[in-house]
């Protein structure tokens, strides 16, 4: 009886028509098992392939009907891409499509996507012709992006043929041409928003939504959040209505799954503008201001929403803005803008200020003077009137007009003043700690001390600011202003926590108050005045570095209030002993010096004072024995 084997033998001996004959018998059979079905299947291929140097069309057309059939289990990985193989031979193309392959191979990717888009041209349905052609023109591509110059026109074209091919969507390849796509709009001419309506932005993967880690530890944005924002970038500088209406929802999807962007976030406050949804774009562009106070861009973006409705508060957003960067580099498009409000208030030497400065920015860096100074350089105003030296005094008058904005609708939080310091990097720059009181805690908060005139106070004197807590959770501080109070530190709460430690040769100690708040206070001298078990009342401001949270200890004294029950506790309990340590019947962990001064021996009951400590090793909290008051009966 003919088996499997009998059929993979007599191929392996080449006599492929015998074994073909054969794995006919199997298949002819009542229910052939998954290796008879094997069997046929590399038959077929080796036939299939043999047919194909000889020119046979008849018998590929018989072969292939045949090998099509074959699905099901038996089809696994490896018979599956022979399957394939032998398919495409079977296509009348397939000299051609082996040819573009093998240049494709080579490295040969314009005349490999010649090949291929000529037979899709003329007819050619196989999707892994088009799916060869799309991959050719991602490999060009990215070359042509290396050059330089860069051949954008041949980039475009090959992009266009792309999207004209029947491709696996979503893909990692659809991806990658998207990236192709994002990098020619962001350097040249191409709309970036029109091409990905074509490409679908449905199709994005999970893995388009991540950011990139580099060696250095910066970030670069993900592939989708690029794109959205130069798709965004460039419906804006068209301004055309009713494709910004139609991509608005699709970006305020993009928004949700990528909440931290405020560049998405911008550019919606953009696209608003433009269909004149001022009420909308004002709500948004909070959250950008908030985000990016420092950078003039953001306060322009502001008095831009404010300029329809109110001159005055956008003229002082302007200002605003020229106060975080004079760079005229970068604010050119912003001092335009102030200039013909300046004219409105008949402010002409301010205004002759701005336009001069522009023009002899331009002038010197050989950049072409924008018509709008041009026009205002030869108007009777500017010949008649004397410019001022600076606008400094100008924008910083209405900086706190502009600033109002941010915080009007936040109440003003207690706060206490702390010390001066110099950044390590800049020690010519200072900066002041100020400790606020949130509600359910207090922090501590460094802002420059330029924001305040702290001079004539004295460290813990009351404040009183205006800050929230950001995207990234960084408490904000836009407004600062004194507060009468009765005493110094007035807005730290007192906690009551328990010196668990003390190294004397290290001068220090430390403290915990509960399971969230602990830290370590350094002292002067031999004698801190405490010991172990000793309450300490602390006032505290908890502050975030590279390590976690942290406190800072604004002052400390001894207490003869008891700590919580949660921190330190009496115990009464048998202990079990086992290499020099104690473990009592809850757990509590004796140390070895105790074990071994007090005589400790196992099933002894101990009575004393334990701590709750932090295992480091286990991750876990539990309980630290560090007074003994009696062992069985006697008392020590």
């Amino acid at each position: 009886m003919v088996t499997s084997k009998d059929v993979f033998a007599k191929r392996k001996e080449g006599q492929l028509d015998e074994a073909y004959s054969m794995a006919l018998q199997l298949m002819n059979a009542i229910n052939p098992d998954d290796w008879d079905i094997k069997a046929f299947g590399w038959c077929l291929i080796d036939l299939i392939k043999r047919e194909a140097n000889t020119g046979n069309q008849q018998n590929l057309n018989h072969y292939k009907q045949q090998l099509e059939s074959i699905t099901g289990p038996a089809l696994d990985e490896v018979l599956a891409k022979g399957k394939d193989y032998a398919l495409s031979l079977c296509n009348p193309n397939a000299a051609k499509i082996r040819e573009a392959a093998q240049l494709s191979r080579n490295g040969q990717y314009e005349q490999s996507i010649a090949i291929y888009k000529q037979l899709i041209d003329a007819g050619e349905t196989d999707q892994n012709v088009a799916t060869s052609l799309a991959w050719d023109i991602y490999k060009r591509s990215k070359e042509l992006l290396a050059q330089s110059p860069v051949i954008f026109g041949k980039i475009k074209l090959y992009l266009k043929w792309y999207l004209m091919l029947n491709v696996e969507k979503p893909s990692v390849l659809h991806s990658l041409i998207l990236q192709i796509a994002n990098k020619c709009a962001s350097e040249n001419n191409f709309d970036m928003l029109a091409f990905s309506r074509y490409w679908g932005l449905e199709n994005l993967r999970d893995e388009d939504f991540e950011s990139f880690k580099t060696d250095d530890g910066s970030t670069i944005p993900s592939l989708a959040e690029r794109v959205f924002i130069q798709a965004a970038k460039d419906g804006i500088s068209k301004n055309d209505s009713a494709e910004l209406t139609q991509f608005l929802p699709v970006l305020e999807t993009a928004i949700k799954r990528l909440p931290d962007s405020i560049w998405l976030i911008q550019n919606k406050v953009k696209i608003r503008l433009c269909l004149n949804r001022s009420d909308e774009a004002l709500k948004s562009a909070m959250v950008v201001v908030k985000e990016k106070s420092r950078d003039y861009w953001a306060w322009e973006l502001l008095g831009d929403i404010f300029l329809q409705s109110d001159s005055n508060i956008a003229f002082a957003c302007y200002c605003k803005a020229l106060t975080c960067n004079s760079d005229i580099n970068f604010t050119s498009k912003v001092r335009l803008k102030l200039v013909s409000l300046l004219i409105e208030k008949e402010q002409f030497a301010e205004a002759k200020y701005e336009v001069s400065t522009i023009k002899l920015f331009r002038e010197n860096a050989s950049q072409k003077v924008p018509e709008k100074i041009s026009e205002y350089a030869s108007s009777e105003w500017y010949e008649t009137v004397e410019a001022n030296e600076t606008n400094h005094q100008l924008y910083n008058k209405y900086v706190g007009q502009a600033e109002e904005l941010l915080y009007s609708d936040i109440p003003w939080a207690n706060a206490n003043l702390g010390e001066r310091f110099a950044l390590k990097d800049k020690p010519g720059r200072f900066k002041r700690k100020v400790y606020v009181n949130t509600g359910d805690k207090c922090i501590e908060i460094s802002v420059p001390e330029t924001r305040f005139k702290f001079d004539d106070l004295a460290i813990g004197s009351g404040l009183q600011i205006k800050g929230e807590f950001d995207s990234e959770g960084r408490y904000q501080i836009y407004a600062i202003a004194h507060r009468e109070s009765e005493s110094v530190w007035d807005v730290i709460p007192e906690k009551i926590g328990v010196v668990d430690h003390i190294n004397r040769s290290k001068r220090l100690f430390h403290f915990v108050v509960d399971k969230t708040c602990d830290g370590i206070i350094r002292f002067d001298c031999d004698s801190a005045g405490y010991k172990e078990g000793d309450s300490i009342a602390l006032k505290l401001a908890e502050f975030t570095n590279k390590r976690g949270k942290r406190f800072t200890v604004i002052s400390h004294a001894q207490s003869v209030q008891q700590p919580s029950s949660d921190v330190m506790q009496y115990f009464t309990e048998d202990v079990r002993v086992e290499n020099g340590m104690g473990f009592t019947t809850n757990g509590i962990f004796i140390p070895p010096p105790l074990i071994s001064k007090y005589g400790i021996n196992d099933d002894d009951s101990v009575s004393g004072l334990a701590i709750i400590n932090f295992n480091e090793k286990r991750g876990v909290w539990g309980w630290k024995a560090f007074r003994i008051e009696s062992v069985g009966q006697e008392d020590l």
